[in-house]
């Protein structure tokens, strides 16, 4: 079951299109990488999942219900969202900022309970602590603490990690794989830090310029993102012809012009080939690709469509 659905979603502001035909696919108790540079249209899209700003065009669905739907307002309440920043009272203290939020959400918690979130993101111990002298890493897990109050079954989490300290970001993570796999919570996360997500995605959406250009399972990525050699030459026909020649059929020829193979051959037989077809080799590398090379490259190649 998709948890988040989005048809041909769009949203202009003035002339400009910062989400253009979207169409995403969160499936229930995943952790959803979103990945894109600034402006990309991350939290535009957060913004219009939670109704803090409505599509130009195009539609939505959460937990199946339309976005048109009188009800999307009752099912939002099975979802929170940090986007932007997270709204804290620093002068209050941790269990203060959850008695506050319980007011605004018209929701009256027991002692335990409130015990019982904080401990949940290991905030049990800070006492009368202000949340002014709070780390940036604790304000970040009270933000979710408090986001658990309406125990929610889908979380949006707009670049929670920007800023985090290592100790920070690993607290952060472990936080939310128990999230997601002991109480099956699905969990919506953009961030920079690509090195992180792919400690914890179980699917990627890759987007550029309003444009979602790939969604994929972490288990097709890692099949993508295996070993690879890259070889710069001075003349890619005369290459494809010499590699097609010799039985390799799992390379790609990058925009830069950089041939990327993938299938496991023996490197001195492919510099005997390209020697022999009169191919010059200027540069050769052996490496694993990253999740942020990944990205980067589906970004060059459809700019240089």
């Amino acid at each position: 079951m998709y948890l988040i659905e989005t048809n041909n979603l769009c949203k202009k502001y003035s002339r400009k299109c910062v989400v253009d035909h979207v169409n995403m696919h969160i499936e229930e108790s995943s952790i959803y990488g979103f990945v894109g540079e600034n402006g990309s249209g991350k939290t535009t899209i957060m913004r219009l999942l939670t109704g803090l700003a409505e599509p130009t065009s195009g539609s939505f669905t959460l937990f199946g219900v339309n976005n048109k739907d009188r009800r999307i307002y009752k099912v939002r309440q099975q979802m929170s969202a940090i986007v932007e920043a997270t709204s804290l009272v620093p002068t209050m203290t941790a269990r203060e900022n959850i008695i506050y939020q319980e007011l605004y959400l018209g929701l009256k918690l027991t002692d335990q309970e409130r015990t019982d979130l904080l401990t949940k993101v290991h905030l049990e111990n800070v006492g009368n602590k202000k949340v002014k002298n709070f780390s940036l890493g604790m304000k970040q897990r009270l933000g979710i603490a408090m986001a658990l109050i309406t125990k929610p079954k889908l979380m949006l989490l707009d670049e929670p990690m920007n800023g985090l300290d290592p100790e920070g970001i690993a607290e952060l993570r472990e936080l939310l794989i128990e999230l997601n796999r002991k109480e099956g919570i699905t969990v919506l996360i953009s961030s920079h830090i690509l090195s992180e997500l792919e400690k914890i995605a179980s699917c990627y959406g890759f987007i550029s310029k309003g444009h979602l250009i790939e969604e994929i399972s972490v288990e097709e990525l890692q099949r993508r993102c295996r070993k690879s050699l890259s070889i710069k030459v001075d003349k890619v026909d005369a290459a494809e012809n010499a590699l097609t020649k010799l039985g390799i059929k799992d390379y790609k020829v990058m925009p830069n012009g950089d041939v990327m193979i993938y299938d496991n051959i023996n490197i001195n037989k492919i510099v005997l080939a390209l020697s022999a077809a009169q191919v010059n080799i200027l540069n050769i590398n052996s490496s694993d690709e990253s999740v942020e090379d990944y990205y980067l490259n589906l970004v060059r190649e459809r700019e240089a469509r």
